[in-house]
């Protein structure tokens, strides 16, 4: 239970997040409320990879499949046949709980690289059968996607659609605090120690595995369907390989088992490429050059709850620290 609480530098962190959101709304640029949204829908798929590899410790990298199923469902629902946009995602996350039932069984009997190269596999799969299928319009994806609309009120307005994706992205962190807090997290941390142990304790280990697993798309698939709703577009590129590791770059930046965690680590890994994009051919260099400082810095991420964190002094040589 403490491991889940609150320290007062996450706290305050949430406090700041909020200020800058409120700002942005008011007074914000474009650009900023462009990130912002952008910064909470990859928050809210981080949280479910937090709530499934943090907690639960499944090493899933399956989550773009479900944001795939999400995005798609409701390009092609809306776009294709005319479905109510609302209804799509509604749908879209009925599929995504349908995929997660179907599939969570076999692939949750996996453990460890087994697991991980299993999920690997279907997140290529889904980015290929997305890039060849005359469905989902190949490498061309599908563009014009309907805005969302309650009445006479549409979202294509930057800062109510800014206020939903932090709607979504607050109630995505509410979730994983109440669940991690109740007895299924309490459960969920036991089996991600030892398996064996919790069987014998009376953990029902696969069906706590797939109740992860279920959530946890629940939540990619949502977020999946507002960021096409968002930029009103979809296409394999977005549900590549290069966005697995993307994703999980931001939960072991941000930390794994912390709630301000997701936040901060799609924030670094969104904003920083454009700080640095000065750099023209080295934008990546120093990209993953901040990455890797980071990580040896903060080896259990920015606000972890895994032991083990390097002091500077630790990692610095002795030449440099007389200049600090």
């Amino acid at each position: 239970m403490r491991e889940l609480r609150l320290s007062a530098m996450e706290v305050a962190t949430l406090l700041v997040i909020a200020a800058i959101v409120v700002w942005a709304a008011l007074f914000g640029s474009r650009l900023a409320l462009y990130d912002l949204t952008i910064i909470a829908l990859y928050a809210t798929v981080v949280t479910s990879l937090n709530l499934l590899l943090g907690l639960a410790g499944q090493a899933s990298f399956a989550q773009t499949t479900f944001m795939a199923i999400g995005g798609y469902g409701l390009a092609v629902m809306a776009k294709t046949y005319g479905v109510n946009p609302w209804l799509a995602i509604a749908l879209s996350l009925l599929l995504s709980v349908g995929l997660a039932l179907l599939i969570g069984k076999p692939l949750l009997r996996l453990r460890g690289h087994y697991l991980s190269m299993g999920t690997v596999a279907l997140a290529l799969g889904t980015a290929s059968f997305a890039n060849a299928s005359s469905f989902t319009n190949g490498g061309w994806g599908i563009g014009g996607v309907p805005a969302l609309t309650i009445g006479g009120f549409s979202f294509r307005n930057s800062v109510a659609f800014l206020v939903l994706a932090w709607a979504l992205c607050a109630a995505s962190l509410l979730v994983y605090r109440l669940l991690g807090d109740s007895h299924i997290g309490r459960a969920w941390r036991a089996l991600s120690t030892r398996q064996d142990i919790s069987a014998s304790l009376g953990i029902d280990v696969p069906r706590y595995k797939l109740i992860a697993l279920v959530i946890a798309a629940m939540m990619a698939s949502l977020a999946g369907s507002l960021y096409v709703a968002y930029t009103r577009f979809v296409g394999p590129d977005l549900y590549d390989i290069s966005q697995v590791i993307n994703l999980m770059f931001m939960l072991f930046v941000g930390g794994l088992r912390s709630t301000v965690g997701p936040i901060i680590g799609a924030a670094f890994v969104i904003l920083v490429p454009q700080a640095v994009s000065g750099f023209e051919h080295y934008q990546n260099l120093v990209f993953f050059g901040l990455l890797l400082l980071v990580i040896l810095l903060r080896p259990a991420g920015a606000f972890g709850r895994v032991r083990g964190q390097r002091a500077l002094e630790s990692i610095l040589p002795s030449w440099l620290l007389r200049w600090r």
